[in-house]
């Protein structure tokens, strides 16, 4: 399959994509190293975890059982933690989450990290909004996200199960939807759910996650014109 960066998602995938969208009527982000820049080391994670370089992190984990899979949480548990007291939004989040408050589009939070962590990424970000109050008058009148899923839903991405639960909440066509993330996971759970997906590219994730992605973008505010036609 092709893909082109800020290539219109729904143009292109009418002709080309078994996950056909028909009207994009809204989006679900992965929150780490996609709404916020990339902070975890996943490759120290994958070393102290004992897992291969090659491997998935939360599908190794989700296998396992007992003491291994309770001590394998800690050690992620405490890794992310550092990454949020470290925590630096991605440009355009704001931008992007205005703009689609604007046209009354579903907005998501599908996550592994922890209900604690979300909180304090939540937080942040409605500090800037305060901040900015007459740029980006919506966040005063409506939550961020809709639905924020965190690690605690059980299965977690990879599979499809939580993205079809946000679908199934808004009444939506996982068609209608897209999923937006920086990691192969993101990817396999807008495939599985029927949904498009998108990968928002750096220079940890452009080799080896690229492939799994229906398209590629650079930047959160390439978003806007692959979804929409339009720019912000």
């Amino acid at each position: 399959m092709d893909r082109k960066v800020a290539t219109p998602l729904r143009e292109k995938n009418r002709s080309c994509s078994p996950n056909s969208i028909r009207q994009v009527r809204g989006v679900v982000f992965d929150m780490d190293g996609t709404l916020t820049l990339p902070t975890l080391d996943f490759a120290e994670m994958k070393r102290q975890l004992k897992l291969p370089p090659s491997s998935d992190i939360w599908v190794s984990v989700q296998a396992m059982s007992g003491e291994d899979k309770e001590k394998s949480m800690v050690i992620i548990e405490e890794m992310l933690d550092e990454a949020n007291r470290r925590l630096r939004l991605q440009p355009g989040v704001l931008d992007v989450l205005h703009f689609l408050a604007q046209r009354g589009l579903g907005k998501a939070l599908l996550t592994w990290n922890s209900e604690k962590n979300v909180r304090v990424f939540v937080e942040h970000v409605k500090q800037l909004c305060a901040s900015t109050a007459e740029k980006y008058p919506l966040f005063a009148q409506q939550p961020l996200f809709s639905q924020v899923i965190t690690g605690e839903f059980q299965p977690c991405k990879p599979d499809p199960a939580p993205f079809l639960h946000v679908c199934e909440v808004w009444s939506m066509d996982p068609r209608d939807v897209v999923m937006v993330g920086d990691d192969r996971v993101d990817m396999m759970c807008g495939r599985g759910a029927g949904a498009g997906y998108g990968l928002l590219a750096n220079e940890h994730n452009a080799v080896g996650h690229a492939e799994h992605a229906d398209h590629i973008i650079t930047s959160l505010h390439d978003l806007i014109p692959l979804l929409f036609e339009t720019t912000i």
